[in-house]
């Protein structure tokens, strides 16, 4: 059994421990407010231009370059994971999720885009390396970042580079649920303009300058700069709800920890209070 001295170490580190544990949970749950509410503010957008991109598409005959499809020989998957740690299982699970899309078809020549650091040693365990140019973002996620990513990839695709773009990351359910999912960024579908609409919707003419064609092209860069934002978003809301998770587990098991530590110490400090009584009990007993 071990000494009175050393259990009570271990006491102080633990309650030390679990300090930071807490901390770390409060910090990750005030985070996690304030990026919840940005994600929420930009699903309205977010549905606007998706509708809006249904309403051309189902009033004239004309696509774009970037819904374009092709043979595919060279693949684009952007990895949205974090810079940071102790957030449970979100980066693995986004990393698995990704090896999916990336492991499909080994004809295709594939390029790992990650917008976070902790990812790289997973990806390289399975022989792939990450093109980090748009590491850092889940720092602090702006929508400029995104405009910057899906100006990339777009121009990207025209210019077949990539022939196809496909988009990892996690989505947010609820505190306790957050999957990792994939959706295929470019070409662009996935429109519902095909389905049937009011009559009222049927009578609208739409003009539009410079040309239908511009539009169109515009509005999908849209759809893709808002889509990439609110991946970093989901993913964002989805790492600090793991984190805090993790936090609140960790501090939970220190407590049960200190708790048998406490009954340990207790225990061996009467185990010496018995051993000092025995030892004067003894030394009486031979002075008789």
């Amino acid at each position: 059994m071990a000494n009175q001295k050393d259990i009570r170490r271990r006491i102080q580190s633990v309650d030390s421990i679990m300090q930071i544990t807490n901390a770390m949970q409060l910090v990750a749950s005030a985070k996690l407010r304030k990026i919840r509410t940005r994600l929420e503010n930009t699903k309205p957008y977010f549905d606007t231009v998706y509708q809006n991109i249904n309403e051309i598409l189902g009033s004239v005959s004309e696509t774009t370059a970037l819904m374009e499809e092709r043979p595919v020989k060279n693949r684009a998957v952007i990895v949205i994971a974090s810079d940071k740690g102790l957030a449970g299982g979100y980066n693995n699970n986004v990393v698995k999720e990704a090896l999916k899309t990336i492991q499909s078809d080994p004809e295709v020549n594939t390029k790992v885009f990650t917008t976070g650091i902790r990812s790289l040693g997973l990806f390289r365990r399975n022989g792939i390396k990450a093109n980090i140019d748009f590491s850092h973002i889940s720092k602090e996620p702006l929508a400029e970042d995104a405009a910057v990513m899906g100006e990339y990839f777009t121009r990207a695709f025209i210019d077949k580079e990539f022939d196809e773009v496909y988009l990892v990351y996690t989505e947010f359910k609820s505190m306790m649920s957050f999957e990792p999912k994939t959706v295929k960024l470019l070409p662009a579908s996935g429109f519902d303009h095909h389905e049937e609409k009011e009559e009222d919707s049927l009578n609208i003419e739409y003009e539009f300058e410079p040309s239908a064609h511009s539009v169109l092209t515009r509005m999908i860069k849209q759809y893709i700069n808002v889509t990439v934002y609110s991946a970093i978003l989901e993913s964002a809301v989805s790492e600090q709800a793991s984190r805090s998770n993790a936090m609140e587990s960790a501090t939970t098991n220190g407590e049960e920890l200190v708790e048998e530590l406490e009954l340990l110490y207790n225990r061996a400090r009467q185990a010496a209070i018995t051993q000092e009584i025995t030892e004067i009990v003894g030394g009486a007993e031979a002075l008789n």
